[in-house]
């Protein structure tokens, strides 16, 4: 048992930050007693993301959707670790061996991982770092829609599939919309079986699909027919409005809620400057991912001891599921443990430099994407595709037809609540 000093801090509390946080937690007890962690979340609460779809229609559901991270520490006796700790602060800037907080506090690390998730512009509840902000939000969301006669759903994508049939389940009487701009719903990752008979149940369920489309502005009236501007994105506001397609088509609706992707925050990587390598870019210019190695390490020399999990990797979107990014967690501390291991004669306390050498020349264990992934998706609490015979039996054996909880039962245990 090793009593060597060993920081290690995790950026972001979803699913992949507390997947990290347990398995360091595992390793503090098992072989590493003085290991450090800490989480930096810039959340005052968890927001489980994961359910937000159900959220929206289900008011007993959602009161359950934030979890506080005051207990994630705590031991089997209800005590918490005096070596780890919770910082609510948000990320501003990442250097070779310390992180800056916004404020100016800056905080150093033998290892760091990456977990920063992403931001959903369409979605505006999650963006929001407060809990009290949070749930006000969360409750104007779900006052929309029930005000609502006629939604539009602009992208195709599990999201907006998802919050459409929950909608068109509660609300039969209500004209449900999904406008999308590829001609099948999701994207390359599923295949297109898998999105025709989506199509087909959404139909069924009185979902009006509106297929090869792109969305590209709305009026604020269905009078105004010449002033078309952008719409923002901020709040969804119920009230008569026509949206064009680049083809030119007009749909009217009282409210629109933009469900087209996301975008990982990596804001903060701008002061690790790459080498001078070409293959060694930080963060991709276009979708804004973190290059990694498939160890999960940044794909830079200087940064061997800084990994990055779940949204924020360059890794193919059909790895960005939660289960996927829980894996992902659990391989990069199994990594971190080799690392560490790879140090163990050394000095009583580890320094930030020898951990980014010894990162370098350490034989790390690659990451295998996932293969044949089981997909599940939810057409209501009644509802549900699957696009494998596994996955129609998991899910048959977890009782679904998506009375399932998404998952929040298992961040409840996550977080010791």
């Amino acid at each position: 048992m090793s009593s060597r000093e060993i920081h290690v801090i995790v950026v972001g509390g979803s699913w992949a930050g507390i997947t990290a946080v347990h398995e360091l937690i595992d390793l503090s007890h098992v072989t590493y007693p003085r290991l450090h962690i800490t989480l930096v979340e810039q959340r005052t609460h968890y927001f489980h993301k994961t359910g937000a779809i159900r959220g929206l229609v289900d008011q007993k559901y959602a009161d359950k959707m934030f979890l506080s991270y005051q207990n994630l520490f705590l031991d089997g006796s209800g005590v918490t670790n005096p070596f780890h700790r919770f910082v609510c602060a948000k990320l501003a800037h990442v250097f070779e061996h310390f992180i800056e907080l916004e404020g100016g506090t800056r905080m150093f690390y033998d290892y760091l991982i990456i977990a920063t998730g992403s931001t959903y512009t369409s979605l505006p509840v999650t963006q929001s770092a407060d809990e009290i902000d949070c749930r006000a939000r969360y409750h104007r969301m779900r006052n929309a829609i029930d005000a609502a006669r006629s939604i539009l759903f602009v992208g195709g994508g599990a999201v907006g599939v998802g919050i459409s049939c929950e909608i068109a389940e509660l609300h039969p009487k209500k004209c449900v919309m999904l406008a999308h701009a590829r001609d099948r719903l999701f994207n390359e990752d599923l295949s297109d079986s898998f999105a025709s008979n989506t199509e087909s149940l959404m139909r069924k369920m009185g979902v009006e699909l509106i297929l090869g489309e792109t969305v590209v502005s709305t009026t604020a009236t269905e009078d105004d027919d010449d002033d078309f501007s952008t719409l923002a994105h901020e709040e969804w506001t119920v009230k008569p409005q026509t949206v064009v397609t680049k083809s030119g088509r007009r749909i009217t609706c009282d409210l629109v809620i933009w469900t087209t992707g996301s975008r990982p925050n990596t804001e903060f990587m701008q002061s690790l400057s790459a080498t001078s390598d070409k293959d060694s870019l930080l963060v991709d210019g276009d979708s804004g991912h973190i290059n990694v190695l498939s160890t999960l390490q940044l794909r830079d020399v200087r940064c061997a001891n800084i990994f990055a999990v779940g949204d924020v990797n360059s890794l193919s979107y059909s790895e960005k599921y939660a289960t996927n990014a829980m894996l992902q967690a659990k391989h990069a501390v199994a990594n971190i443990r080799l690392l560490m291991d790879e140090c163990y004669d050394y000095r009583m306390k580890m320094s930030p430099g020898l951990a980014a050498e010894t990162a370098l020349r350490a034989q790390l264990v690659p990451y295998t994407c996932t293969r044949n992934k089981q997909v599940v998706v939810a057409l209501g609490k009644n509802k549900e595709i699957s696009n494998t015979v596994m996955a129609k039996l998991n899910s048959w054996a977890r009782g679904a037809k998506r009375g399932r909880r998404y998952m929040l039962d298992k961040a409840e245990k996550l977080l010791n609540c």
